[in-house]
């Protein structure tokens, strides 16, 4: 790492983190990441004052440091004319829509000759504007094809979907329904439910009810009863008879459905492999998974059949999926998983332990077996390698042979999904002191048959190792992901999780880190702060862990990662330099005891943004709201912490090819600077036409603050806004005379659309008496589909900014415009 060797001459740059005054989260979208909206895309950028890299100083670095803090000198007397010519580029836009189309194009294309900048596609997933070439920046449009419609009228509104304090504390408590479109294809699979039961009626009627009020699946349920006592058959005829009602009743069609029922009688007590083997012969062809219930289990709740389903439909490597299994009581860990050792012996991991949501037990991973009281296997590896290998293993490790040959046999994977939750009564089946001889027997049976990848693949036994390092080698062993030779465990640091509804850039964080999860990297990831539910609920948790995410809640302040952690990580990536500042010196501990490659993912080049606001001030004279929050000294401080947090890293990730140049310009010896920009999601393309649309929509993160999406709408809203409202108006009156109609076209709305809509710029509205009766304000909505789908203008905030914005990039891709 780059800054062992640089902390003496880097630490003085770095420790005043106070002064750091100029640090802002950049605005990169709003809400659900399936972007839907096939609509016009508006950059509020600068077009004269603008100065790039190109442009200032002949584009070299060290004349680019100039340009930062003012870039070329104009005179007073282009201020208006800078100004005017903001106004007349948005002015001729909406003319665009209003206007047939013939005439629209003429006027567009003689006016924007010179400035109009379309953006380059340069591969999948990266938008980069053509700035990065020298030009400067004009209005970015894109035109579907289509006509005009009509616009609604109305008075200012402001809208909150938002709850109760008291109602957002229950939502949070409960597991997230699944999806609507995962739901019914859910429905779609079916699943055999295999029960082996052996004289426990109480637990057994127990087991069937939790199992009857699943819900989102299909299932046939085979029980198979080794004891035949009267009780449990009464018990299997009352289940059915429910289930028979369940099917009958007017909700059946919107939780589950039962499509067959079996119950097969094995009075020998053949055990487990046998028993099982024989229920797997009764299930039908149109099956996809098997999962095995011991009736001394509980489910927890009604979505666990679910979960462990729509895990092992979503990995492709996943050839099997188990549960979380806690005490009886639901108090203590059984097993989040278990650990195989090199010499066949075997822990569940966390056993004993009364902390159940740690972090390491809340997310789904690749282990080395589950247990057979709830085994979840793909039927068709199940039938090929002959069921449970019976012979072999009449009692015990049946399962984890099984287990066995998916991972070491046929390449496939074994996965804990923990929204699985299920209560075990451990050991039911014997008594604990039969069940421990019976493993020890078959346990060494299991490592002559395994013997080979047992030693090749598998760790040695911790328990002799101080207590920190047997910690340590629990950790790397419970999750396959973190021993494999070719894949690092990786560290994630941010200064808020990336939940991929906020903006901000963290929708690109979130698919930065999906993709990592995919190509098999252990990943933990951390935020600077304790998570809260109005960041980050219960939902956006789950979000980030189903992709196999260890989630740290508790903040980097409580997790003490270089003394709980010690030799576990091989990359750290901290991205934005404020989380940098703050976790420069706990990753200097950490790297003190454990060595790891460094990444700085800048997400955006920070300073550049602030220096273009100074800019627009300062020459422009336009007086920003947000220009409170900044002053000169504080950006250029800002500016030297920022190029030296790139300077250490070994690695430096951009969001745009521009600032990828930059760095190198900025960092000496800075050939490892990679660009890696947006991912777009093409799957929720609206369906309505340019034509069938109406009205312009704006959509940011405001959290309570006018800098940067609250100056963006402020400007259009003073400067742009009234200009079109009166186009609109005198293009009536035209129509009107020429055609005799008695009906205009009403006036085109704006919507503002965010998180957290300042107060200030609501007063501006309803204070304007051109402005207030156009003008609606919707609060926090829980879904931007029907306002994508319904607006004909999307504008994006990018009068001052820097990277790319996530919404821009995903509006662009979404209407395949260049």
């Amino acid at each position: 790492m780059n800054w062992r060797r640089q902390q003496q001459q880097h630490d003085s740059n770095l420790c005043s983190s106070a002064s750091y005054g100029s640090y802002h989260d950049d605005d990169g979208g709003f809400l659900p990441r399936r972007t839907t909206a096939a609509v016009p895309v508006v950059v509020l950028a600068p077009t004269q004052g603008e100065q790039t890299p190109g442009q200032c100083a002949g584009g070299t670095a060290k004349h680019y440091d100039h340009c930062g803090d003012g870039g070329v000198k104009q005179k007073k007397k282009n201020n208006n004319n800078k100004k005017r010519k903001h106004r007349i580029s948005f002015l001729f836009l909406c003319l665009f829509v209003l206007l047939p189309a013939s005439i629209s194009w003429t006027l567009i294309v003689v006016y924007f000759r010179k400035v109009l900048v379309l953006s380059r596609t340069t591969r999948s997933g990266i938008i980069i504007p053509q700035e990065q070439q020298g030009l400067s920046w004009g209005p970015l449009l894109m035109f579907p094809t289509g006509g005009s419609s009509s616009d609604g009228t109305g008075e200012i509104q402001q809208r909150s979907n938002q709850h109760s304090e008291d109602e957002e504390e229950h939502l949070a408590s409960l597991d997230p329904a699944p999806h609507e479109d995962d739901y019914h294809k859910l429905l779609l699979d079916v699943v055999s439910i295999v029960i082996l039961t052996h004289d426990k009626q109480d637990a057994l009627a127990k087991l069937l009810s939790s199992v009857i009020s699943q819900k989102g699946i299909t299932f046939e349920i085979i029980i198979v009863d080794s004891g035949c006592k009267p009780k449990t058959e009464r018990v299997v005829q009352d289940a059915f008879d429910m289930m028979i009602a369940h099917n009958n009743s007017t909700t059946a069609a919107a939780s589950s459905f039962v499509v067959a029922r079996e119950y097969v009688k094995l009075c020998d007590n053949p055990g487990y492999g046998v028993s099982n083997n024989e229920g797997v012969k009764k299930s039908s062809n149109e099956t996809k998974w098997i999962l095995f219930l011991n009736d001394d289990i509980v489910l927890k709740d009604e979505y666990f059949t679910y979960h462990m389903i729509h895990l092992g439909n979503n990995h492709e490597e996943a050839a099997a999926v188990g549960c979380v299994l806690t005490s009886a009581k639901g108090d203590k860990l059984i097993e989040a998983g278990s650990i195989v050792w090199n010499d066949g012996s075997a822990a569940g991991f966390g056993r004993g332990r009364k902390d159940l949501d740690a972090p390491e037990f809340s997310y789904p991973k690749p282990v080395d077996y589950v247990s057979g009281a709830c085994l979840m296997v793909d039927k068709g590896v199940f039938l090929d390698y002959g069921g449970f290998d019976h012979e072999h293993f009449p009692n015990y490790y049946e399962d984890t042979d099984l287990q066995m040959h998916i991972q070491h046999d046929l390449g496939k994977e074994v996965w804990l999904q923990p929204l699985s939750i299920a209560h075990h009564e451990e050991h039911g089946s014997f008594g604990e002191k039969e069940s421990l001889d019976l493993m020890t027997k078959s346990r060494k049976i299991f490592f002559e048959k395994w013997k080979k990848p047992l030693q090749n693949y598998h760790l040695p036994i911790p328990y002799h190792l101080p207590r920190k390092e047997q910690d340590t080698a629990f950790q790397r062993a419970g999750d396959l992901r973190g021993r494999k030779s070719d894949k690092a465990s990786i560290l994630y640091i941010d200064g808020r999780l990336p939940n991929k509804d906020m903006g901000s850039g963290f929708g690109r964080a979130f698919d930065n880190l999906s993709v990592l999860a995919s190509l098999g990297y252990r990943i933990t990831a951390v935020s600077l702060e304790p998570v809260t539910d109005k960041w980050c609920n219960v939902k956006c948790l789950n979000d980030i862990r189903q992709l196999g995410i260890e989630v740290v809640t508790s903040g980097l302040r409580e997790f003490y990662v270089a003394k709980d952690r010690p030799e576990l990580y091989n990359i750290v990536i901290v991205s934005r330099p404020g989380t940098f500042l703050f976790s420069y010196k706990k990753l200097q501990r950490l790297f003190s005891k454990s060595p790891f490659a460094m990444i700085y993912d800048s997400e955006a080049l920070t300073y550049r943004r602030d220096e273009m606001l100074i800019r627009l001030v300062k020459e422009d004279r336009i007086m920003f709201p947000g220009r409170q929050f900044l002053d000169n000294h504080n950006t250029i401080f800002s500016k030297r912490q920022e190029i030296t947090m790139l300077s250490m890293a070994d690695y430096v990730l951009t969001v745009s090819t521009t600032e990828t140049e930059l760095v190198k310009q900025h960092v000496a010896n800075s050939s490892n600077a990679e660009t890696i920009g947006h991912i777009m999601d093409l799957t929720s393309i609206t369906k309505k036409q340019f034509s069938q649309r109406s009205g312009i929509l704006f959509i940011g993160s405001f959290h309570d603050s006018m800098y940067y999406n609250g100056d963006a709408i402020w400007y259009f809203l003073h400067e742009i806004y009234p200009l079109v409202l009166r186009a609109q108006q005198e293009a009536a009156k035209a129509a009107a005379v020429a055609t005799l109609d008695d009906h205009p076209q009403p006036p085109m709305r704006l919507t503002i659309a965010g998180r957290k809509i300042p107060m200030r710029l609501i007063r501006f509205v309803i204070s304007n008496a051109t402005l207030a009766n156009h003008v609606t304000f919707l609060e926090s909505p829980k879904s931007i589909d029907s306002l994508m789908e319904n607006a004909r203008v999307f504008i994006a905030p990018h009068q001052y900014g820097s990277g790319i914005q996530y919404k821009v990039s995903n509006k662009q891709e979404e209407n395949g415009a260049p």
